[in-house]
This record gives structure tokens, C-alpha cells and sequence, in this order.
């Protein structure tokens, strides 16, 4: 309970924004019973208090069913992440989706291994059958020949990000080297291709 109440405050303004937004989306709508009777001012002004108090229940429902499916990501995600598989990499926890009313709070994982940085996300958490997100940070942007190698030879798609994606179980999780010897595995062949990192300075991404 405390973590969903650290969520609402935190993204109050977001949930603010979420609720303005979907209320004036919605509150047009809410005039269409008295198309029939005629869109004049006074039967505008007569419907105005009964669709403001329809779009506003609305739009509240809409942000609290998007705050508990947030929340219960979230539980999942921890669930999974504190699993012996992510445990062993000791990886530094992070929350994307922060100030944002189209994408979802989300934690991923962050840090390095051997010469490159790992992100490490859950795809579909609330799932038997989820998947494991592997993002190298790394500077490809304009070279098409090695994106091509490295879909090749680590199966490496661009769906939101440029990586691989392994199917998991809770027993793979319970594994502690299933994602090192995976993660051990990419960095050998980025470090191989001689793959470059992007210019930044270490610790801005490991900031708290």
C-alpha cells in the first residue's frame, strides 16, 4: 500500500495531466443525447452540469485503472527482479515512464559488464511466459553494416530499443547464471566487433 500511495504522489502532476486530458476527451461526447432535441445554448447550458459530472467520473476511473495496472507492473516486476538470475548481476534499478501519461511505469535494470552497459527490461511480466530485455548501450546509430552482424549473429531486433529479447521462466530466474552466461556471451561479441560506446560520462547513468 505504501508503494501505490508513493506512486500517486510522486506522478501526481502526471495523474493530474492524465485526468485533464482524458476529461477533455471525453466531455464532448457526453452532449451527444441531446443531438436530437437540438445543439442550442440552452440545451447546452442545461446538459453542461450532467456531462461535466459524466466526464470527470470517467476520466477518474480511466487514471485509477491506470494507476492500479501501473502499480501491479510494478509488483511483478519486482517479483522477478529480485529472482537469484538478476540478483547475481547486482545491477543498479531504474524507472522509465516517470512524468509520462502514454507510457507506463516501468523498472529496468542497469549496469556494465565488461567494456559495455547492459539495460535490462521485462516484457509482459504478468505473464507465465515473459520475455527478458537485453539493450547494450552502444553507438550504431549510422553503421547499418554492423547492425546487420549483430542481428546475425545475437539475433538483435529494433523494436523500442536495438537488442535481444530471451524467453524466461521463473525457473530460469531462479538460475544464477542464466543472464550472466547471456549477457557474458553479447559482451564478448560487441568486444570482438570492437562495437563503440556513446560519449558520456559513467556516472550520469548510474545517478540516483
Amino acid at each position: 500500500m505504501r508503494d501505490l500511495i508513493a506512486i500517486i504522489i510522486g506522478e501526481r502532476l502526471t495523474l493530474l495531466k492524465g485526468l485533464i486530458v482524458s476529461f477533455l476527451l471525453v466531455f464532448p461526447f457526453t452532449f451527444l443525447p441531446i443531438i436530437n432535441d437540438g445543439l442550442t445554448w440552452s440545451n447546452i447550458h442545461a446538459r453542461f452540469p450532467m456531462s461535466t459530472l459524466y466526464a470527470l467520473g470517467f476520466s477518474l476511473a480511466v487514471v485509477v485503472a491506470a494507476v492500479i495496472q501501473n502499480y501491479n507492473d510494478l509488483v511483478d516486476r519486482k517479483y522477478l527482479l529480485d529472482k537469484p538470475a538478476f540478483a547475481k548481476l547486482d545491477f543498479h534499478g531504474r524507472l522509465d515512464g516517470v512524468g509520462s501519461i502514454l507510457n507506463e511505469l516501468e523498472t529496468f535494470l542497469l549496469e556494465k559488464i565488461g567494456r559495455y552497459y547492459f539495460r535490462l527490461n521485462i516484457i509482459n511480466p504478468d505473464k507465465n511466459n515473459f520475455q527478458v530485455e537485453i539493450v547494450p548501450v552502444i553507438d550504431i546509430e549510422e553503421d547499418q553494416e554492423l547492425k546487420s552482424k549483430l542481428r546475425q549473429q545475437l539475433g538483435f531486433t529494433e523494436n523500442r530499443f536495438f537488442g535481444v529479447s530471451i524467453n524466461a521462466t521463473d525457473a530460469d530466474l531462479d538460475n544464477e547464471t542464466f543472464l550472466l552466461n547471456k549477457l557474458t556471451e553479447i559482451e564478448k561479441t560487441l568486444s570482438d566487433l570492437d562495437v563503440r560506446q556513446p560519449g558520456f560520462a559513467e556516472n550520469d547513468l548510474l545517478l540516483d
